[in-house]
């Protein structure tokens, strides 16, 4: 086995991330109880739009491609993950419970992935935990929102140069 590579998912790490940065070390060793580390390889699905949203991910190294299906055959990439301890498949958090988008690696990529319902009974149990937690995927996702809308503009722009 290479052992020496692997990177050790502790609750130091995880703290490092960016959706647990406020958690106690009891609450981030529950969360490591809960949880696998999982390798993905190129080009996998780990998750599909549309389907039951029942885990959390947080990458440990690799890159996945995080796209939305608009009409039959056109995917829009909507985020890139590339940095270690970025979190995705955040709709396990939210109502409806549904992914709103697919995640596809874009080279083999070894993840944490985390059990949502148990992330949602500790946030029930610690409402004040609950409410950090909820205030930092509002971030996550406005940020997301903001580089898809450069992207998007960028793109518009990138287009009218082109066309007489």
């Amino acid at each position: 086995m290479g052992g020496g590579e692997d990177k050790m998912v502790s609750p130091e790490w995880l703290k490092k991330t960016e959706l647990f940065d406020t958690l106690e070390e009891s609450q981030l060793n529950a969360l490591l109880s809960n949880s696998s580390v999982k390798s993905y390889s190129q080009g996998e699905t780990i998750f599909q739009q549309g389907e039951d949203a029942k885990r959390l991910y947080i990458l440990i190294q690799g890159a996945v491609d995080l796209t939305v299906k608009a009409q039959e055959q056109i995917d829009f990439m909507t985020s890139k993950i590339e940095r270690e301890g970025a979190v995705f498949g955040t709709a396990s958090l939210m109502e409806p419970f549904r992914y709103n988008v697919s995640a596809i690696c874009l080279k083999p990529s070894k993840v944490l992935v985390i059990d949502a319902s148990f992330i949602q009974k500790m946030m029930e149990e610690d409402p004040k935990m609950g409410m950090e937690m909820m205030k930092k995927l509002a971030s996550i996702y406005f940020n997301r929102l903001n580089d898809l809308r450069s992207g998007v503009s960028n793109l518009f722009k990138f287009f009218k140069i082109k066309t007489p």
